[in-house]
């Protein structure tokens, strides 16, 4: 599956408990947000995207800490996990069910989650890290770790971590 239907596929969606502000210094080269299992932490800040959050305040938030509006919105009728919407930013993606932020998803590897997960660590530095178990589905090699998913294509030790997602997904497995 290419990373443009995996990431489509992946209808996630996240809830808040706070307006975000946004850093006074970005590092180009990262992501001021910090992905977890519960919704969307921000670097250097307290306050907290959690899902839950109202579609509008999310969206309105993650533009603000970002500095940049979402790149493309898209209606998902057939998620597995009911109807959605898929918002879309450069570095990650938002999935929205019934109004409300529901999960999250990147395969940008500038998009370190919470626990120091990334999109192109391997599955070696995985292991070392002492993350596992590693289950073979149909998507690929798929694990866990601290209520982060993540998405390996296969089981070779230098095999990088296509995604990371949290929260209600649209994968079909």
């Amino acid at each position: 599956m290419t990373r443009l239907a995996l990431s489509a596929a992946l209808c996630l969606g996240l809830a808040a408990c706070g307006a975000a502000t946004s850093t006074t210094t970005r590092d180009a080269s990262t992501t001021p947000l910090r992905p977890d299992r519960a919704g969307l932490a921000i670097a250097g800040n307290d306050q907290r995207i959690d899902f839950g959050r109202a579609e509008a305040g999310a969206i309105a938030a993650v533009t603000k800490v970002l500095g940049a509006a979402p790149v493309s919105r898209t209606d998902n009728a057939e998620c597995g996990a009911g109807p959605a919407t898929l918002v879309k930013y450069d570095r990650i993606d938002l999935l929205f069910q019934g109004g409300a932020f529901r999960g999250w998803s990147t395969d940008d590897p500038r998009t370190a989650a919470a626990n120091g997960l990334s999109a192109g660590i391997t599955r070696r530095q995985l292991e070392g890290g002492g993350y596992g178990p590693f289950e073979a589905t149909s998507l690929g090699v798929e694990f866990s770790a601290g209520g982060v998913s993540g998405l390996l294509p296969d089981n070779a030790p230098d095999t990088p971590v296509q995604m990371l997602w949290a929260g209600t997904s649209c994968f079909f497995r």
